[in-house]
């Protein structure tokens, strides 16, 4: 047999060339535990330190204000509610509350909170506006059926990242006017 080799610090080698043999189920779990770590890590951020608002606001458009204001037949639709669709999979809605002078603001819910801002890109709008309810009566639209449904209505906006650009004028024909064309 052969002597075992000398180093040259004056250590001694012996039959493996790692210097030692170590099992690969102790790197193996040293991995595991590392992974667990780090996933347990992940799931704190992710439920307790704001992880999931973090990840929207990464894969959510960009947000910007749109004004607009809302006319039937050439006057300004007094109250009612404005509703964007978006198009794009995965996006909040936006709403718009109409005021006395026909315009709004649309606002959209994020958590829980409503701020004065839409995400930018294409949405399918819907108006509607109810009359004043007295007693057990049932709501009665006051303005034409046709805007209360994205699949009739035939109206869109496009909120743009330059906020300059979001201003509509939102034109609604009565019923009685259509059927005069």
């Amino acid at each position: 047999m052969s002597a075992p080799a000398t180093l040259a610090n004056g250590g001694k080698t012996s039959g493996s060339p790692a210097g030692g043999s170590r099992s690969p189920w102790g790197r193996l779990l040293l991995i595991a535990l590392g992974l667990v770590v780090v996933g347990s890590g992940g799931v704190y951020w992710w439920a307790f330190e704001g992880g999931e608002k973090w990840w929207h606001s990464v894969l959510l458009p960009t947000k910007a204000t749109f004004r607009g204001k809302v006319t039937l037949d050439g006057e300004p639709l007094r109250g009612g509610q404005l509703m964007a669709l978006p198009v794009r999979a995965g996006v909040p809605q936006s709403a718009g509350f109409i005021g006395q002078d026909g315009e709004f603001i649309l606002r959209t819910d994020i958590e829980g909170n409503y701020v004065d801002h839409a995400f930018v890109g294409r949405y399918r709008v819907t108006v509607t506006q109810f009359a004043m309810q007295v007693g057990a009566s049932p709501p009665r639209m006051t303005s034409p059926a046709k805007y209360a449904s994205t699949a009739t209505s035939e109206l869109s906006i496009t909120v743009d990242r330059d906020a300059s650009k979001n201003d509509a004028l939102i034109e609604l024909r009565s019923d009685s006017k259509e059927s005069n064309k």
